[in-house]
């Protein structure tokens, strides 16, 4: 065989091996990036419905407070305090509110997490002991429509 031939056989397979390796190890290193940027957008959204759903609880067990404190006296210092906590409180939940709509990019899942925001903010608008009951029955059914549809999402 030719020595010419040869070596350009022999520089083709090299560069078709070299070639063919970059290609492998660039689909490669994409399929990781995918992987990692997935695990990470899993764990944002994990951490985000779970404070949400921290929030909201801690939300609507100040709004219950908050509640019983103005059925008792709606001037005592600790209704005024406790009215200044559910006003924290729901600051915080709907700080918890912004970053679920950051990371979720479902609109139906932000909606259900606006929904159970706002059903919890409605328990110190209730006229009497069995309307508050209700109302807080409500928030927590809402908080459970949005973990189930945020669980089925993230499973």
């Amino acid at each position: 065989m030719n020595p010419v031939l040869t070596s350009l056989v022999a520089v083709f397979g090299t560069l078709a091996g070299s070639t063919l390796t970059f290609i492998f190890q660039r689909h490669i290193a994409r399929q990781g990036e995918r992987f990692t940027r997935s695990q990470q957008l899993w764990n944002e959204r994990t951490t985000a419905y779970s404070e949400l759903a921290a929030a909201l609880t801690d939300f609507r067990r100040s709004q219950n407070d908050r509640w019983h404190l103005e059925q008792a006296d709606q001037t005592s210092s600790e209704f005024v305090k406790a009215r200044e906590e559910s006003y924290q409180r729901r600051a915080d939940a709907t700080a918890a509110l912004c970053r679920v709509r950051l990371v979720c990019g479902d609109a139906g899942l932000g909606q259900l997490a606006q929904d159970a925001l706002d059903a919890a903010t409605a328990v110190h608008l209730a006229r009497n002991e069995q309307d508050r009951a209700e109302r807080g029955k409500v928030a927590r059914l809402a908080l459970d429509r949005f973990l189930t549809e945020a669980a089925a999402q993230i499973l």
